[in-house]
């Protein structure tokens, strides 16, 4: 496993997530705005070439609900995740992850290894996750690192 892998738990699946920079954070947004206005910028256009007839205001409306919906996702989605990560970061307490019952699986075309992961601490009260992995990416078994987990979802990030 790579230091500063950072893992968040919803609906008890864990997920693995890849911090954005400041550049990345700031194209996610612009796109997201971008994709918001796209609908009613096409509307405004139309409506001032005069070209405001029934196909080109459905075609606006579609625009507006779909795209405009993947641009309100696409911001809404980033910022909740940067919260999260925030979180973790300045409320996480640190634990110890232990490697138990390494198994060879399929990931896709390639084969990989998928461990249980005991992780416990004194500010965090013990619980198992699974992690997959590449062959060599994640430790054998009894092998243990520092984690920083947020107690109230068992998010965790290795911070070896």
């Amino acid at each position: 496993m790579k230091p500063d892998e950072l893992w968040l738990a919803q609906d008890g699946n864990f997920t693995q997530v890849r911090r954005k920079s400041a550049v990345a954070r700031f194209a996610s947004y612009t796109a997201g705005v971008i994709e918001l206005l796209a609908g009613p910028a096409l509307m405004i256009t139309l409506a001032a070439v005069g070209a405001f007839e029934l196909p080109s205001l459905i075609g606006g409306i579609a625009l507006i609900v779909f795209v405009g919906g993947l641009g309100l996702a696409t911001i809404v989605s980033t910022a909740r995740m940067q919260r999260r990560v925030r979180r973790l970061e300045q409320h996480g307490r640190p634990a110890t992850a232990e490697v138990q019952d390494p198994r060879s699986v399929s990931l896709g075309e390639e084969t990989g290894v998928e461990v249980t992961l005991r992780i416990s601490g004194p500010d965090v009260p013990e619980f198992e996750t699974r992690h997959r992995g590449s062959d060599g990416a994640i430790d054998g078994l009894g092998s243990s690192f520092p984690v920083i987990v947020d107690p109230s979802d068992g998010a965790y990030m290795i911070v070896r």
